[in-house]
């Protein structure tokens, strides 16, 4: 906490207010040291000559959640003692009465904290509890393996990470190191296993109950009454919720669709908690679309998950791939891996993709990348395949293109395939609408008629209506279920949203989403300012869209984020250096002229096998050089800068 955030004049006396509208105070510097009476607990803080009694009250009584009224300040001069007003200039050395230590003390619950998910979020989380002395908590998961719904049931063998190791791995936190002999992009088994190693050495599993489905949840609510009774008689502004789970034993091997309950011949059994977080993971239910005269067609059609397709029947083949958001463009990558003998992307309006180096461009940022140096970033791959992303539907941006937002549905696929693949002619975009399907050949509306061997229908992802049955949702409001702190609920935002870009991997803001849910769970006093602050948006279920409650959009997400350092300043000024963290954690992994040789020598290798599979256009030069790269870098301090004069 700092004297900074007092600007903010929230919780100040009148007399304080109009106190600053009168003569200058002195700005000069100064420090405070403060001292808990009777103890030996020293804190010292920065403050102005100026600054009064009150102002130093309350950043302690801010920092400690308590009254800024219940502290009392003594000075020492000689041999005698003074109490301090509150109007008083503070001296540079006080004694404070009224609390017995400068860290606050966390809520203790009477049953265990319930975790949903044992995939990258729900592990974190048992990582963040861990690393902060809390055991009162149990992590649940269908499966007999950790890792999530992502990478055991979504990806194939061939499937890699798309964005850096840098900034998604389960060891991401400003004490922990980076993971040792991991490639920049892991494989599926790669990360299984760093999710198995993770959380058996930072000591995650004797708190997890694997092969347990969560079946039901029934909240224990006492009656208007005794709520306003309770409420009375502890002062509190929230009430006692007991939220029992029915667990129901799993053979462990379920794949989403079906979790094998009962297989076992273990009865189902009811547990008590205090609050309950669930990480459902990746929207899991692809988006079907029914296509006329698909009946007809000769090859195989597929939605490609839960290993319902044998990527070996792509081999010397056509691939009609209908899509272009992210899943497409890692399919895209998946059926060269199998020596496909020409992709067509259909679709009726393009998305963003991001080559690697922009990717790692944005991660490394220590401040948010602007939209129009992003869209900088971006030209030298596609002007590479002669596309115009400025022209694209997710674009908006002024006339002189000094300002830009994108918007669009899909998360950008990253990756150099897609941009080599297309420039070689191995793979052929095409927007367009679908009219019909025959044996052999995609029938488009303009006429056009394009023969393939497989389709691969790839049209993204939608919710579960189960996960909102089972948390009770009726509103998401930021994170939180129905605006009761002690049920939580985050899935990844869906789609891109933003003017400045500071992240395209997970972990970072999984960093800040284990922290949320804790904070407020150990100190449940200041959710109701997070609550009533009205900076927190709202979404239910859109069954027209078939979209659920929880499934959130990019926005929502952003709000949520900049809404609760808002109105928590513990939080945001907690998370301050979080972007430092991040530039470190990327840039010691992926040093940037080692990272430009790995992504080069990926580039040529896979040149090569487009060329062996029959590409029509010999390979080119990778399009990110040094030169360039460091441009982007200064020009993105240079922008830091400027906001940093621009903010005083």
């Amino acid at each position: 906490m700092t004297l900074a955030l007092l600007g903010q004049h929230d919780g100040m006396p009148k007399w304080w207010i109009e106190d600053q509208k009168k003569q200058p105070k002195s700005t000069t510097n100064t420090t405070c040291e403060i001292w808990i009476m009777g103890t030996e607990e020293v804190m010292n803080i920065p403050v102005k000559q100026s600054t009064t009694v009150f102002e130093v009250k309350f950043v302690i009584a801010t920092k400690l959640g308590i009254d800024p009224g219940s502290l009392t300040v003594v000075m020492k001069g000689g041999c005698s003692w003074r109490q301090q007003a509150d109007t008083e200039e503070v001296a540079r050395k006080i004694y404070v009465k009224g609390i017995k230590s400068f860290t606050r003390g966390k809520h203790q619950w009477p049953n265990p904290l319930a975790i949903i998910g044992t995939g990258h979020a729900g592990l974190r989380q048992a990582m963040f509890f861990l690393k902060h002395k809390e055991h009162n908590f149990v992590i649940y998961d269908r499966k007999a393996i950790v890792g999530g719904t992502s990478w055991i049931d979504q990806a194939n063998a061939t499937s890699k990470l798309q964005t850096e190791l840098g900034t998604y791995h389960l060891q991401y936190d400003e004490d922990n190191p980076v993971p040792k002999n991991m490639s920049t992009w892991p494989s599926t088994a790669e990360l299984l296993e760093h999710f198995k190693e993770v959380a058996e050495e930072y000591g995650v599993m004797p708190y997890a109950k694997m092969c347990t489905n969560v079946g039901e949840m029934t909240i224990k609510t006492p009656t208007r009454q005794e709520q306003t009774a309770e409420m009375t008689a502890t002062g509190r502004n929230w009430f006692s919720q007991t939220y029992t789970l029915t667990l129901e034993p799993t053979d462990g091997t379920g794949d989403g669709r079906g979790d094998n309950i009962g297989l076992t011949g273990e009865p189902s059994f009811k547990v008590d908690h205090s609050a309950v977080i669930m990480y459902p993971g990746n929207l899991t239910l692809p988006k079907r679309f029914d296509l006329k005269g698909e009946d007809s067609f000769d090859g195989p059609i597929s939605y490609a998950i839960m290993n319902d397709f044998d990527y070996n029947a792509t081999t010397g083949k056509r691939i009609g791939i209908l899509g272009h958001g992210a899943f497409a463009v890692e399919n895209l990558r998946t059926c060269l891996e199998y020596s496909c003998k020409k992709v067509y992307m259909i679709c009726r309006r393009k998305n963003l993709s991001c080559p690697r180096v922009v990717s790692w461009y944005i991660n490394q940022s220590l401040n948010p990348v602007s939209g129009p140096l992003t869209m900088k970033s971006f030209m030298p791959a596609y002007d590479l395949i002669g596309f115009d992303p400025w022209t694209y539907y997710a674009v908006h941006a002024n006339e002189k293109r000094t300002s830009v937002t994108i918007n669009q549905k899909s998360r950008f696929g990253i990756g150099d395939v897609y941009f080599l693949a297309v420039s070689m002619g191995i793979c052929e975009v095409i927007e367009d609408e679908i009219k019909r399907i025959s044996s052999s050949s995609i029938h488009l509306e303009s006429g056009r008629r394009v023969e393939v061997d497989v389709i691969l229908k790839l049209y993204g992802f939608n919710g579960n209506f189960d996960v909102d049955r089972l948390m009770n949702v009726k509103t998401m409001t930021g994170f939180w279920v129905d605006e009761d702190f002690r049920r939580y609920l985050i899935a990844e935002p869906i789609g891109v949203n933003a003017t400045n870009f500071g992240g395209t991997s997970f972990s970072p803001g999984v960093r800040a989403w284990v922290d949320y849910v804790a904070y407020f769970l150990w100190y449940p006093k200041d959710w109701a300012n997070l609550r009533d602050c009205g900076l927190l948006p709202k979404h239910s279920e859109e069954p027209e869209y078939d979209r659920p409650a929880y499934v959130i959009d990019a926005r929502h997400g952003t709000q949520t984020g900049m809404g609760i350092s808002a109105s928590t300043p513990a939080i945001g000024e907690s998370h301050m250096g979080l972007g430092m963290v991040k530039r470190q954690k990327q840039l010691e992994c992926h040093p940037t002229k080692k990272f430009l040789a790995e992504c080069s020598e990926e580039w040529a290798e896979y040149g090569k096998k487009f060329k062996e599979l029959g590409a029509p256009f010999d390979c080119p030069p990778y399009p990110y050089t040094l030169k360039f790269v460091e441009e982007l870098l200064a020009l993105n301090d240079e922008e830091g800068l400027q906001k940093a004069a621009r903010q005083g």
